[in-house]
């Protein structure tokens, strides 16, 4: 190969190193830093999809935080559930950031901060966060790993859910409303038990239901898993509800994404 010909080879190498990663092909090392970067100033285009039934998803300014997503979500006249979430990542540069089969083994972080006025009714059930599989089989859970919801108590629930659907309760705190705090999420992508994830409330690591800071369980089948925030609420829920969203981010460690 003559030296024109190599450096042409290794500029095309270059090119490709700067591909994002969309987390479907085999497993690569994992890059440093910060993955995907929530800034409303980007508006809804960092969400890969926007799910409203009925709801609306914009960006407004809080006297706090500045710009945050606004997700509101009201009544369906015929009594049944509603859903106002976003749905999954996209980067920069347009492309959709799918943590799959390219992630295994890579351990991942996400945080964010929330603000919640969502009227949970007593014996209903309302999910703020989900770590949502995709293109699971129809042997396989069709929710989970991870769900963030209340039940009507007063309680904030970090659900856990396995591919078979066996699902538990594995932390829970009061429910804060109408008041900013922080969460993050860490997780390893395994579709077996050296799967874990971890979970961080207003910068404190906190302890799950088997008296450990993690807790063990596949985190993937199916294709891929999207995070998902906004409101979606069981039918019997009744009225107007909001949350708001600031400074969600993906990265590697927590320190990457802690609010």
């Amino acid at each position: 190969m003559d030296s024109l010909s190599r450096r042409t080879v290794l500029a095309g190498l270059g090119a490709l190193a700067t591909i994002p990663l969309v987390g479907t092909g085999t497993a690569t090392a994992a890059p440093a830093g910060v993955i995907w970067d929530g800034d409303p100033a980007r508006g809804t285009a960092v969400f890969d999809g926007l799910e409203k039934a009925p709801g609306s998803i914009t960006v407004v300014n809080d006297a706090t935080y500045g710009k945050c997503f606004r997700y509101e979500t009201w009544d369906n006249a015929d009594g049944t559930k509603e859903r106002c979430e976003s749905r999954g990542l996209r980067l920069p540069d347009g492309s959709v950031y799918r943590p799959g089969a390219g992630t295994l083994g890579q351990v991942q972080y996400l945080g964010w901060r929330a603000k919640w006025n969502v009227n949970p009714r007593a014996g209903k059930w309302i999910a703020v966060y989900q770590f949502h599989i995709s293109g699971e089989s129809s042997s396989q859970a069709q929710s989970g790993p991870f769900v963030l919801r209340t039940l009507g108590d007063g309680k904030l629930y970090f659900q856990l859910t396995g591919p078979s659907g066996a699902n538990k309760h594995i932390w829970s705190a009061d429910f804060p409303v109408n008041t900013w705090n922080t969460f993050a999420i860490g997780y390893q992508m395994s579709r077996g038990n050296d799967g874990w994830c971890e979970f961080y409330f207003n910068g404190k690591q906190q302890t799950f239901s088997n008296g450990q800071t993690r807790y063990p369980g596949p985190t993937l089948w199916g294709d891929h898993v999207n995070h998902k925030w906004g409101v979606y609420r069981s039918g019997g829920n009744s009225g107007h509800a909001t949350a708001l969203l600031n400074h969600a981010k993906l990265g590697h460690t927590y320190a990457d994404v802690a609010a």
